[in-house]
């Protein structure tokens, strides 16, 4: 089977999503690959359609031992032959995995990096190795683990054998650091979009969050959650604070003891329980679709921490929110915690992503555009699905205001924080005001307004430039060049004062309108699916998740086939539970004299014929390339990897549309055909390996499509 009829036959999805299906080809054509694509984004079908696909055994490499088993599951549910190795099994448990290696029945093997099975893999037929978590092998990483180090010695056991590395954050040097690390041979890079576009993310003071807290859950107690916390006790607190008020909630930390961690996680995955309160530096992993919000109740470490952490809600695609709690005080205690003791850089390093950290905390302009930003990916100035955006301003001269922070900063001569600042402005009486400072004619003048007040002008007089803050452990204010002019009264200074108007939160793109469906209906489906999962011991969300879940209340489909046109129901899961669905959804419309909705579904579109020349992607690379771009500018002009449009000119070379010729050095041509002719195959690594560094795989490639194109 092709790749698109294994996607369609055991995963249930008809297309493959963002750059999946260029990512397949890539690995299909045994080329090294990195992968960065935002969570949820599809990462696992990268490898497991290329796993369904070569004749031998693919080794996912993954640190989360706690989720290893419900990803074997979540494939053994699809009809695909997999397992895990690691220290949770029993020796006989072991033994058997060992066994099903050495028979080869097993198309999937699940390890973490610090397994002793890996010295053993030289043994077996491995067709694959596929890095998830990648970014943890690199010291410039949010989440450094150094026994990812140990996978560098994968490349020497299994030289020939193309990887697949894979993580959802990752900036341009760690990027760097995950090739030089894993030794990746000229790797097919693919960077997708970093927009979750179904995530609202919303940042509020956190005076008084933990009444905050409860007013948010109460509109939410049907939904799951992960609430994180800065420490191993904050978790309990808010547990207990939260099961008062009401909730269920169960803390995880790494303080507890494994057993009890490991059944709250379980009660967690299986819907039992709805909030799970976990510590931030535990970096627990959720691979769970229907988390609907996540909060952060502390201030994370870094923008990555932060960006990986919300992103473990909405993985379904169904709208969901991260919240965040700032306070500036949690980036002075974070600090403390920062430093590593005799390494200035690591310490500095920590510093400034925390510092931007803050700095989005800080903001006043779109977050999400912000996000982008810093993974290097261009943004509209507003996302229209943040606390920014959705809200509506008004622009206030606040000139005077502006004045005299700025001279409460000149009068203290840039040498304090904006807690100090504003102290000074307020005419505290605490003791850590110095006495000289309180003889100072700027002293007091701002008593009038309140500190969150003084924090929201200080805060937009930074956004705008009038104030900067000092790099550092301590970031100091200090004047800018722009500061003279509104200190002079040359310049007015506007500032935003929001209009306390609720705004409703608008649903991110979806492919197609789908119909609204019954709430009854949905919670029936739900019921049936934990009953169906508790059955099968797994996940609720495993065997179905919350998307595929609305399409079946929204479209009432009756019998199998149309069925199969929900998103999610592959061959197994139509075998195994269409039938019961559809008993529920039939005696519904029964009871409402409704009928089968399929027919307002649009068909996603078929693959089109390669001689279609009407709105084909391979169509509109072909047009651009006629016309004298290079692969390189059709790659930017049309926001896709160069990868991906090599695969488009390829397809017109083995159509004999493109003379391999207008890609190729023909004096290049005879050893590249003598190097496919000593291979005795078309794979491109081996013909690679034979041509050495002077030929690249992009000439490989089109060469390859000459002889795989003939009759």
């Amino acid at each position: 089977m092709n790749p698109l009829q294994i996607l369609q036959k055991h995963f249930g999805y008809s297309s493959f999503r963002l750059e999946q299906e260029a990512i397949v080809h890539a690995v299909l054509a045994q080329r090294d690959t990195l992968v960065l694509m935002p969570t949820g984004g599809g990462k696992s079908l990268c490898y497991q359609v290329p796993a369904l696909c070569f004749p031998g055994l693919t080794v996912v490499i993954s640190p989360l031992i706690a989720l290893m088993k419900n990803q074997v599951d979540a494939l053994r549910l699809n009809g695909v032959h997999a397992a895990f190795l690691n220290s949770t099994q029993s020796p006989p448990e072991q033994s058997a995995v060992v066994d099903a290696v050495r028979a080869g029945t097993l198309k999937l093997l699940y390890l973490a990096p610090e397994s002793t099975f890996l010295k053993e893999l030289p043994r077996y037929n491995v067709s694959l190795l596929a890095i998830d978590e990648a970014h943890c092998i690199s010291h410039w990483g949010h989440d450094f683990r150094p026994d990812y180090l140990n996978l560098a010695q994968l490349r020497t056991l299994l030289p020939k054998v193309p990887v697949i590395a894979l993580t959802a954050t990752a900036d341009r040097q760690t990027r760097k650091d995950i090739v030089d690390k894993l030794s990746l041979r000229d790797p097919a890079m693919f960077v997708s979009s970093f927009n979750r576009a179904n995530i609202r993310y919303t940042v509020e003071p956190k005076r008084q969050s933990s009444e905050r807290l409860v007013e948010f859950l109460r509109s939410r107690r049907d939904d799951s959650g992960v609430i994180y916390c800065m420490s191993r006790s904050s978790t309990e607190e808010v547990a207990a604070f939260l099961t008062r008020e009401g909730f269920d909630a169960l803390p995880y930390h790494a303080g507890l003891d494994r057993t009890l961690r490991s059944k709250h996680q379980d009660l967690f995955l299986r819907d039992e329980v709805k909030i799970i309160v976990a510590t931030i530096a535990f970096g627990m992993g959720i691979d769970k679709s229907n988390v609907r919000f996540v909060v952060h109740m502390d201030l994370p470490k870094s923008v990555e921490g932060y960006y990986q952490e919300t992103g473990r809600a909405g993985r379904d695609g169904l709208d969901s929110e991260a919240l965040l709690f700032f306070s500036y005080g949690d980036v002075i205690k974070i600090k403390r915690l920062a430093q590593v003791p005799g390494n200035e850089a690591q310490t500095e390093i920590a510093f400034r992503k925390l510092e931007q950290m803050a700095e989005y905390g800080d903001l006043r302009s779109c977050r999400r555009r912000f996000l982008l930003q810093y993974f290097d990916e261009t943004a509209p100035q507003h996302c229209g699905n943040c606390d920014i955006c959705l809200a509506e301003h008004e622009l206030v001269d606040a000139t005077i205001l502006s004045q005299k922070v700025l001279s409460a900063v000149t009068r203290l001569k840039g040498r304090f924080g904006a807690g100090y600042v504003i102290d000074f402005l307020r005419g505290s009486q605490a003791a850590r005001i110095q006495e000289f400072h309180k003889k100072l004619p700027t002293y007091g003048i701002g008593a009038d307004v309140s500190k969150d007040d003084w924090h929201d002008v200080i805060r937009e007089l930074i956004d705008q430039g009038y104030l900067a803050k000092a790099e550092g452990q301590y970031p100091l204010l200090q004047l800018t060049d722009r500061s003279d002019d509104v200190l002079r009264r040359t310049s007015t200074v506007l500032l935003r004062k929001s209009l306390a108007r609720p705004v409703e939160l608008e649903s991110a793109a979806v492919e197609e309108a789908t119909p609204a469906y019954d709430t009854s209906l949905f919670q029936q489906l739900k019921d049936l699916r934990r009953q169906l999962a508790a059955a099968d011991n797994v996940p609720a969300y495993i065997v179905l998740s919350d998307a595929t879940l609305q399409e079946l209340a929204s479209y009432l489909p009756h019998g199998r086939e149309e069925f199969s046109r929900i998103s999610g129901f592959g061959q197994q899961k139509l075998e195994r539970y269409a039938d019961a669905f559809g008993e529920i959804i039939t005696s519904f419309c029964a009871r409402q004299g409704l009928t089968s909705r399929i027919h307002l579904k649009t068909r996603k579109p078929k693959r089109k014929d390669s001689t279609d020349r009407d709105n084909d992607t391979k169509q509109q690379t072909l047009e651009l390339f006629n016309k004298g771009y290079s692969i390189e500018a059709i790659a930017a002009t049309r926001e896709l990897s160069p990868v991906t449009i090599e695969g488009h000119l390829a397809f017109y070379v083995q159509q004999r549309r493109i003379p391999v010729e207008a890609l190729v050095d023909v004096t290049r041509l005879p050893a590249i055909q003598a190097a496919i002719a000593q291979s005795g195959g078309l794979m491109l690594t081996p013909i690679k390996d034979i041509l050495g560094d002077a030929y690249s795989y992009r000439e490989i490639r089109m060469v390859v499509a000459t002889q795989s194109g003939r009759s």
